[in-house]
C-alpha cells in the first residue's frame, strides 16, 4: 500500500508537469471531436481514453475536460509505475525494482510535447501488464489486455508477435499457434471493427514519415536520449539477461524501424513501450547483486 501511494503521488506529479506543456486550448475541442466521431485518422480509432476521461469528467464538480485528463493521466501513470515495480520484482529485489520504476517515472516527462495525444498512458500500462503476464507465465491474460488495449492504440498489435517470439520452441506447436492466432484475432476484431464503424478518413499527418525522420539527426538523437545509457547497457547485458527478455529484444529493431517509416520519431513517447524490455536488461548490468529468480520467471 505504501508503494502504491508513493507511485500514485509520482503519477500525479508527472501529470502536473503535463499540464505545463500540453496545448490546453486544443484539448477540449479534440476531446469533443473524439466523442462525436469527427476526429481524423488514426486518432478516431483510439476512443478508449476520451470515453474514460468523459466518465471521470461526469464525477467532477467543475465538469472540466482539462481536470478530467489530469486525473486520468495521474491515476494511470501511478498504477503503471506500481505495476512496473512489481514486474521488475520477477528478477530483482524490491530496491532495484523501485529504482527501475523511478527511472521510468523520470523518463516519462521528457516525452511530453504540446501536441494533444492522450492515449500514451494507457498504452504504456497495457504493455507493462503484458510483459508482466508473460514473465509470470499467464499467457492467456494477453487476450483481454489486447482486446482493451486495441480500443486505445493500434500499437498493441506488437503483443501477438511478442508472445510468439518469447514462446517459440518453448511451447507445444499447436498451443503456440492457436494462442498466437487468438491474441492476434483479438486485436484484429477490435481494430477492424473500429475501422468499419468510423470509416476511412484522412490522416492528420503524412502516412509515410521516413524522409522527414532522416532529413536530420535530431529525431535519432531524441530517440537515444529518451532512455540514454539504458539502450547501451541493455544490449551489453543481453547475454546475461533472462531468456524472455533476450528474445523480446529481437523485436526492438523492427519496432523502431516501423516508427521511422510511419511515425514522427521526435515524438519519443511512442517508444515508451520498450521500457519493459530495455530497463530490466540494463538492470542486469547495473544491479547484478540484486538479481533473483521466482517460479513464474522460471516458467517464462
Amino acid at each position: 500500500m505504501a508503494f502504491l501511494l508513493l507511485y500514485l503521488a509520482l503519477g500525479f506529479s508527472i501529470a502536473l508537469v503535463w499540464t505545463r506543456i500540453t496545448d490546453s486550448q486544443t484539448l477540449p475541442s479534440w476531446h469533443l471531436d473524439m466523442l462525436l466521431g469527427k476526429a481524423p485518422a488514426p486518432n478516431q480509432c483510439r476512443p478508449l481514453t476520451p470515453y474514460l476521461a468523459e466518465a471521470v469528467r461526469s464525477l467532477l464538480p467543475d465538469q472540466s475536460v482539462y481536470t478530467a485528463y489530469l486525473v486520468l493521466r495521474g491515476a494511470v501513470t501511478g498504477v503503471t509505475l506500481f505495476c512496473f515495480d512489481r514486474y521488475l520484482r520477477v528478477w530483482f529485489t524490491s530496491s532495484a525494482a523501485a529504482a527501475g520504476a523511478f527511472f521510468l517515472a523520470a523518463s516519462i516527462p521528457f516525452t511530453f510535447l504540446r501536441v494533444v495525444q492522450e492515449s500514451d498512458p494507457i498504452n504504456l500500462l497495457v504493455f507493462v501488464l503484458a510483459f508482466w503476464a508473460l514473465a509470470l507465465g499467464r499467457d492467456l491474460w494477453l487476450i483481454p489486455l489486447v482486446l482493451i488495449g486495441a480500443f486505445n492504440r493500434e500499437t498493441v498489435a506488437m503483443i501477438p508477435a511478442l508472445y510468439l517470439i518469447i514462446r517459440w520452441a518453448r511451447e507445444q506447436p499447436l498451443r503456440l499457434a492457436w494462442r498466437t492466432l487468438a491474441i492476434g484475432a483479438s486485436w484484429a476484431a477490435v481494430y477492424g471493427g473500429l475501422l468499419l464503424h468510423y470509416g476511412a478518413r484522412k490522416y492528420y499527418c503524412d502516412v509515410v514519415m521516413l524522409p522527414k525522420n532522416l532529413e536530420s539527426l535530431s529525431p535519432t538523437l531524441f530517440l537515444f536520449l529518451v532512455f540514454g545509457a539504458v539502450w547501451v547497457l541493455a544490449y551489453m547485458a543481453r547475454r546475461d539477461g533472462p531468456e524472455m527478455l533476450r528474445r523480446a529484444l529481437w523485436l526492438v529493431p523492427p519496432f523502431i524501424l516501423l516508427h521511422y517509416v510511419i511515425a514522427m520519431v521526435f515524438e519519443v513517447r511512442l517508444f515508451l513501450p520498450l521500457a519493459p524490455v530495455l530497463v530490466p536488461l540494463a538492470w542486469c548490468a547495473v544491479f547484478p547483486q540484486d538479481r533473483q529468480t521466482i517460479q513464474g520467471a522460471a516458467r517464462a
